[in-house]
């Protein structure tokens, strides 16, 4: 039986909330049955801009409402998005424009000058702009919108492929990354079993939205019924005035961003008083931030998430009881979520005693093609 598709997950939840408000972007507003509505747009828009299942299109832009509707597209089978992270060089970007076979980029105001230097060496035949500006573009999102019929698409294989990433290594240009249908709702189950997402959740999109560490939360609070609240680009005192206005309960950030929103002189605990989960990766936290985030929040539940791009993001965890227990697990990244078998293990292949340093090995259905 087919099950591992968004399909399953996004589809049942709309039906559920159909009314109900999910989705806040500055001054945008929508339901999620509105939300379903611009996304089954985007889809037949796509279509006629010439992207069909697995075909990639690309994204280029700060968070936004529109950034997330154009990952729910993909995964609902409309392409394949290839979202592009925002420091990418020019010789980087052409390359992964070119080699990605990418014909159709969605960007802003922000970045669009940056697209049209590079669209004719890569071939781009349409630039679709999100937003206002006055800069260089074919077509503007909200006219795609407005000139499609929705419609869903049909709903695809668990093998299809939904999202391309490209991903930084040490050396040479960066890898393209492709995962399936099968491997992000793997890894979304096993998130979800480690991080509760509920229906009367708000969760705060403040990490780059072209990161697979954003996936939990772009995939499973909607899937769940949370509401998404969107921050286009990090900013402490906004983190602060986006938890009091909107009674977040849930975030992701990384050490850095956290240090920052604690030293902020317009920081105080209580502006944070609806927060259940804070997630934090992407580097080790200082002994001494961590401290003073727990000692600050008694009650909050923190997580620390491992992973890569190449495992649709998460292999372990640790969690909130080792965060309040305290000791040495405090430096490690905690244990394999439920489905991950992981071992650490010499250059023969044989797994390393306890404390020694090894290469970390995992096993799951989570990974890339």
């Amino acid at each position: 039986m087919k099950e591992l598709i968004y399909h399953r997950l996004l589809l049942p939840a709309v039906e559920r909330n159909h009314d109900r408000p999910g989705f806040f972007d500055g001054e945008y507003r929508a339901t999620f049955g509105e939300h379903l509505d611009r996304v089954a747009r985007l889809g037949a828009g796509l279509r006629g801009l010439g992207v069909g299942r697995g075909d990639r299109f690309a994204v280029m832009a700060l968070n936004s409402h529109e950034f997330l509707e154009c990952y729910h597209a993909a995964f609902l089978g409309a392409g394949v998005i290839n979202p592009l992270n925002l420091r990418l060089a020019p010789k980087e970007l052409e390359y992964i424009l070119g080699d990605s076979g990418t014909k159709v980029c969605f960007t802003d105001r922000y970045f669009a000058p940056v697209i049209d230097k590079v669209r004719a060496a890569v071939g781009l035949d349409q630039v679709v702009l999100i937003g206002d500006g006055d800069v260089p573009h074919d077509v503007a999102y909200e006219d795609l919108l407005a000139s499609a019929t929705p419609q869903i698409p049909d709903e695809p294989e668990e093998d299809d492929p939904a999202i391309l990433m490209y991903t930084g290594g040490t050396t040479g240009l960066p890898k393209g990354v492709l995962l399936e249908q099968r491997a992000e709702m793997l890894n979304l189950y096993h998130v979800m079993q480690m991080w509760r997402f509920a229906a009367d959740d708000v969760f705060l999109h403040q990490t780059p939205m072209f990161h697979a560490a954003s996936m939990g939360g772009m995939l499973g609070v909607p899937a769940q019924g949370g509401a998404s609240v969107f921050l286009p680009l990090f900013d402490p005192a906004r983190v602060l005035e986006l938890c009091e206005q909107y009674s977040v309960t849930q975030t992701v950030m990384v050490p850095t961003m956290i240090g920052m929103m604690l030293n902020h002189p317009e920081f105080r605990s209580k502006r944070l008083a609806t927060l259940r989960a804070l997630t934090y990766g992407a580097s080790p936290m200082p002994a001494a931030l961590l401290e003073r985030l727990l000692s600050t929040f008694t009650q909050l539940d923190v997580f620390q998430g491992y992973g890569m791009t190449e495992s649709s993001a998460v292999l372990t965890a640790l969690g909130p009881n080792e965060h309040r227990a305290g000791g040495p697990r405090l430096q490690s990244a905690g244990l394999p979520l439920p489905g991950v078998v992981l071992s650490i293990q010499d250059h023969a292949g044989k797994v390393v005693a306890p404390g020694e340093t090894g290469e970390v090995c995992a096993r799951a259905g989570n990974f890339m093609r």
